[in-house]
């Protein structure tokens, strides 16, 4: 019986999140050490991914990517050219103990020179928090549906906030179809949500939809209300601003924001046409509390909310389901760019290619989707040069339970495509199936107590996605010991 079909992984899916607020009560302990997430109502309408589109990302018509005349042409060693004086006193995990020497192969970030001296470049600016003149730094995590309801983006986040400080969730849409980990969200009124993955509705009329590759149109009027988990980590209960992202605003409108420590605010939303980005920023007290995000007007485009810290770590979970991950050079480049560029973004992590694994058959088709994959990264550098790209390769998938088929048999292709062409246009590549084990190692996960996989042999367990999230925090945290270590030598 093969287990990555449609009714499988949707009653999977639906399993998941019932699994995310039971197991937890079940064994006694917090999630996350920390976190717990809600059982959705009876009659809430989940996002069932559409498996047949699939292959609509795999298929795209490629796309020209513009080179940046003000790209550096090369990035010289951190530790040679800056004298740094390093934080002490940082808050460290006990498993933050190893060195990229130490830590193993399989655990490493792969890259050229020129993509490890981005990340020491993020690495400098991680450094310079607290100084009057950082402002945040920005990490994007974009993921299908391994990552959602916040999984192991809460768990780096939480990690990064209390070293390098920083809070709150950061980007949630303002529409949200699958329950979170860290927010609790309702949504009221005429409100029609639109997205750039999965089953692409192309009455919007534009591509348009901002960093999170989806939007959320308000027609008349709507109200936002945003209530932080009450067993989510502590820094994500901490909300010290919140960003309202809009699109166009044809006829513009009224934004109203309230709570129980936050008083009412009005601000008018100036018109604004089709392909504009502009925020507005409301500052909190930084207390837990409710918010009531209340939005007038003709056909607002809401492309996104950020509740977070004006400084510190801001960790942004942006899940596509059903996506490969080639979309982004199908989104319109100068609204993604001014999207993007509103922050200092120091890190962009593409975790993709499982969605891929069921529709390619031959290791020429494994080479091509790695090649347009590969664009995607080359894209991503072109609107943030200075950014370091993390990509997170796919985790091993089983197909069976029956031991006939372990993995899908072009996985190793694909991984090895996808490592390839991230290293060529100046990616750093971790390979996630590498540090689950290797092939077949998701029915052993599946199979391990507790359980790590889910029967469907794609997806993470609550405990498994923990496991996944901790393991990437210990893989970064070596770059950045073993960065360090060369810091401290340099400065004798």
């Amino acid at each position: 019986m093969k287990f990555h079909e449609p009714g499988i992984t949707a009653l999977f899916l639906l399993f998941l999140v019932s699994t995310l607020y039971l197991a937890p009560w079940a064994e006694n302990i917090p999630f996350f050490s920390e976190v717990l997430t809600e059982l959705p109502n009876e009659n809430d309408d989940l996002e069932i991914p559409n498996w047949a589109d699939f292959t609509l990302d795999i298929q795209e018509v490629d796309v020209e990517i513009e080179e940046d005349p003000e790209e550096e042409e090369e990035e010289e060693s951190i530790v040679e050219t800056k004298k740094i004086n390093l934080r002490h006193n940082l808050w460290t995990p006990e498993f933050d103990t190893c060195t990229v020497e130490n830590i193993g192969e399989s655990m490493r970030f792969h890259g050229a020179d020129e993509a490890i001296a981005r990340l020491h470049n993020l690495f400098i600016n991680l450094n310079e928090i607290g100084s009057d003149e950082r402002e945040a730094i920005h990490v994007f995590h974009f993921g299908d549906s391994q990552i959602e309801c916040d999984r192991i983006t809460g768990r780096i986040r939480s990690s990064w906030q209390k070293t390098w400080g920083g809070s709150g969730p950061g980007l949630i849409p303002a529409y949200q179809p699958v329950p979170s980990l860290s927010v609790r969200q309702e949504t009221e009124g005429n409100v029609t949500r639109y997205t750039r993955f999965g089953k692409v509705d192309t009455t919007l009329g534009h591509t348009c939809y901002g960093g999170m590759a989806a939007l959320a149109v308000i027609k008349d009027s709507a109200r936002i209300i945003l209530k932080a988990h009450p067993m989510g980590f502590h820094n994500n209960k901490i909300w010290e601003e919140v960003e309202i992202l809009f699109g166009a605003v044809p006829m513009g409108g009224t934004l109203k924001i309230y709570g129980q420590a936050t008083d009412t605010t009005t601000t008018d939303i100036p018109p604004s046409s089709e392909g504009k980005h502009f925020t507005v920023t409301t500052k909190l007290k930084g207390e837990l509390e409710d918010l009531v995000i209340s939005i007038e007007g003709y056909h607002v485009e809401i492309t996104g909310i950020r509740l977070g810290s004006p400084d510190g770590v801001q960790v942004h979970n942006i899940p596509m389901r059903g996506s490969s991950g080639t979309l982004f050079s199908r989104l319109h480049r100068n609204h993604f760019k001014a999207y993007m560029q509103n922050w200092d973004v120091g890190m962009v992590i593409l975790q993709y290619g499982g969605n891929a694994a069921p529709y390619i058959l031959d290791a020429t088709s494994a080479e091509r989707y790695g090649q347009r994959f590969g664009r995607q990264v080359k894209y991503i550098r072109s609107i943030l040069p200075e950014a370091a790209v993390l990509v997170i390769g796919p985790s091993d998938m089983g197909q069976t339970l029956d031991s006939t088929n372990l993995s899908y048999p072009m996985l190793g292709n694909i991984r090895s495509s996808i490592r390839e062409a991230t290293i060529k246009e100046g990616g750093l590549f971790w390979d996630l199936s590498d540090v689950m084990g290797g092939p077949g190692t998701m029915e052993a996960w599946a199979s391990a107590q507790p359980k790590l996989a889910a029967p469907d042999l794609v997806h993470f367990t609550p405990k498994g996605a923990r496991k996944i999230g901790q393991e990437l925090d210990r893989a970064f945290r070596a770059e950045y010991r073993t960065w360090a270590d060369a810091i401290r030598e340099n400065n004798k």
